[in-house]
């Protein structure tokens, strides 16, 4: 990692810290304070990782396609919603905290550039009024943190975001040691070459049967057949045990070298880490555009260019995948229509990933003024590609069959700026990292005619990216 020798002193930060301070003490209360500095590039995956020692909050978003990446470190404040925040209000509640925390914001920097400045990172469970088990402590309703440090890369640019949260009665000298003393030690330990030791033996277990699952599968098919839903969503679960704690950076890594269309993403919290490579992102919002897609309809990549043409094609011309796909893109337009009535429906298309294929339509529009990422969020989560149709009808369903406690799978996972805007992904392909096991994760759109054994074997498929990164 390339580090830029003349980062400013304490001295300097103090100096900057000092009008936040000014601020609290006139206003009597706390008040957030961001400070930017241009830098050099950086391995945001080699500062995600070797920074472990230094802080418990570890946040990371990077989309290598795009030459993008986000790591954000400690916590200046965090914002936490629980399951009495109720399905839709979370988010609500959310964004009415990030406001609050940025009333009396005091900023210096470059403005307008994508995860540059103060930004929240984090994510929410997939169902908010489902109580979590102890699988997911840590990793309530919802959950985002505005970091101490923030590390942003974007086409052969970087910047770091060093942000506190002043009192009145803080020592603006004291605060800045401390800050500069954590970012010279996170700096100093992303330089510490390190070796990668051997994946560890593993041990794969199944939570339900096959059997089971697919029998549930069948009731789900009959519930749609029989005019109950249009479509619901059954998500499975594996744990993998090792000899030793596995390695979020190993696995990082593997993602991000071979699923580089995917958000990569990690949200950790001291030992445990809730980290994958998704496809499917939720909504994006820059410069008061969205960007959405609807992403349903899946099958396995070919072994041979042929193959894969062949396989590509049978997806597109499926019936079931076909309906599957058009319950998704009705709803995502419905539920963005009103806040973004000029809304592009893009063709359906093919999203190739390492090794599945998914029918992909993209969706984009201007959005009315006043809403933010996070209005949208609300209003799109969760889509029937994670949930189902009607989307209370689905949720209650899956609360009663699947069995599973999903916490933070399926749920969305992203970053808001201060100006509302951000980007936010659906948490796929996903495994939550506790010391030497790993629990991962997949779901399967079911429709009326929806075969059990086909729905377990694209389950399986849908593993294996985690699996692999996990394993090798």
């Amino acid at each position: 990692m390339d580090v830029l020798v003349d980062y400013p002193t304490a001295r300097t930060v103090a100096q900057a810290l000092q009008p936040g301070l000014l601020q609290a003490q006139h206003l009597g209360r706390p008040v957030v304070v961001s400070v930017v500095e241009p830098i050099l590039t950086f391995d945001a995956i080699d500062l995600f990782e070797r920074s472990q020692a230094e802080v418990t909050e570890r946040f990371l978003w990077a989309h290598p396609s795009d030459d993008f990446a986000l790591v954000g470190l400690g916590a200046a404040a965090v914002v936490e919603v629980g399951t009495s925040a109720g399905a839709g209000s979370r988010f609500r509640q959310a964004a009415e905290a990030w406001r609050a925390l940025l009333a009396d914001l005091i900023y210096a920097g470059p403005r307008g550039l994508p995860g540059v400045g103060p930004l929240l990172l984090g994510g929410f469970a997939f169902d908010g009024e489902r109580p979590a088990t102890d699988l997911w402590a840590g990793y309530p309703a919802g959950r985002l943190v505005l970091p101490r440090l923030t590390f942003t890369r974007h086409q052969e640019r970087a910047w770091l975001t060093q942000t506190v949260r002043l009192s009145p009665t803080d020592n603006a000298v004291a605060i800045a040691d401390e800050l500069t003393a954590l970012r010279d030690r996170v700096l100093a330990a992303a330089e510490i070459p390190t070796s990668v030791p051997p994946a560890a033996p593993t041990t794969l277990n199944e939570l339900r049967s096959a059997s089971d699952w697919q029998a549930d599968v069948a009731k789900a098919s009959q519930a749609v057949a029989a005019g109950e839903m249009k479509k619901v969503v059954l998500a499975r679960a594996a744990q993998l045990e090792a000899d030793t704690p596995f390695a979020a950076g190993r696995a990082l890594r593997y993602l991000g070298a071979n699923y580089h269309g995917c958000y990569i993403f990690a949200v950790a919290r001291g030992e445990r880490c809730f980290l994958g490579a998704t496809p499917e992102q939720l909504i994006r919002l820059r410069h008061g555009e969205v960007r959405t897609m609807s992403l349903a309809g899946s099958i396995r990549r070919g072994r041979t260019a042929e193959e894969d043409q062949q396989l590509g094609q049978a997806l597109q011309d499926s019936v079931k995948d076909r309906n599957e796909h058009s319950v998704v893109v009705q709803a995502m337009v419905e539920a963005l229509f009103s806040v973004c009535p000029s809304l592009s429906v893009g063709p359906t298309g093919l999203l190739k990933l390492g090794n599945i294929q998914h029918l992909c339509t993209p969706i984009t529009g201007p959005v009315a003024e006043n809403h933010t990422l996070l209005d949208l969020v609300e209003r799109l989560h969760p889509t029937p590609a994670v949930g189902g149709r009607p989307r209370a009808v689905a949720l209650e369903w899956i609360r009663a069959h699947e069995q599973l406690d999903r916490g933070w799978y399926a749920g969305p996972v992203g970053w808001v700026d201060a100006r509302g805007e951000g980007e936010f992904a659906v948490a796929l392909r996903s495994a939550l990292l506790a010391g030497d096991r790993a629990t991962l994760f997949a779901g399967c759109g079911i429709m009326a005619d929806s075969d059990p054994e086909r729905e377990y074997v694209e389950s399986t498929l849908k593993l294996k990216p985690m699996l692999a990164a996990l394993t090798q």
